[in-house]
């Protein structure tokens, strides 16, 4: 179905992004190592940049994952079970259970945006105070992702077709 493939690849975009963060991760570190060491000059943005990369990268990369099933997964009974079965049990499981779940922490998510948005909400951890907003917008923007991936699979094992399994 075409709403499915482009569910599929809002997720391997995603993916893309979260290696971006990665990349944004490290240099903000190695930045701020040199900064530290071998000038003496620490900076006031380091630990916000390395927290919030860090969150991102695993928020966009988890729709991702579940896409080409890479997740943890026990197999014990599973396996045991005869193949109909099991894609049964998986499409109720993801259908009417993990997608209202993430659905709500999504909507949570998005209203937390909103509130840290209209509030002006900053980081108090740290003297550069950042802005939140953007930050919880990554978050509920992965958690969405992720929700429409899983049912996307729950459907897909209900309508016994095969998940679509790629590498980035």
């Amino acid at each position: 179905m075409m709403i499915f493939k482009l569910i599929d690849r809002l997720s391997s975009l995603s993916a893309w992004l979260s290696k971006a963060a990665l990349i944004v991760l490290s240099v903000a570190m190695l930045y701020e190592v040199v900064a530290r060491y071998v000038f003496n000059a620490s900076t006031i943005w380091a630990f916000d940049v390395s927290y919030m990369a860090t969150g991102i990268a695993f928020m966009f990369g988890v729709a991702w994952t579940a896409k080409v099933d890479g997740h943890v997964r026990v197999d014990v009974f599973s396996s045991m079970m005869p193949p109909r079965l099991f894609r049964l049990i998986n499409g109720v499981v993801y259908t009417l259970l993990m997608f209202p779940v993430l659905s709500l922490m999504a909507w949570h998510g998005w209203k937390k945006t909103v509130n840290a948005f209209l509030s002006g909400e900053v980081e108090m951890v740290s003297i550069w105070a950042p802005k939140m907003w953007p930050f919880y917008s990554c978050i509920a923007f992965g958690l969405s992702l992720l929700a429409l991936q899983v049912l996307v699979i729950g459907l897909r094992s209900l309508m016994n077709e095969n998940t679509c399994r790629e590498t980035i």
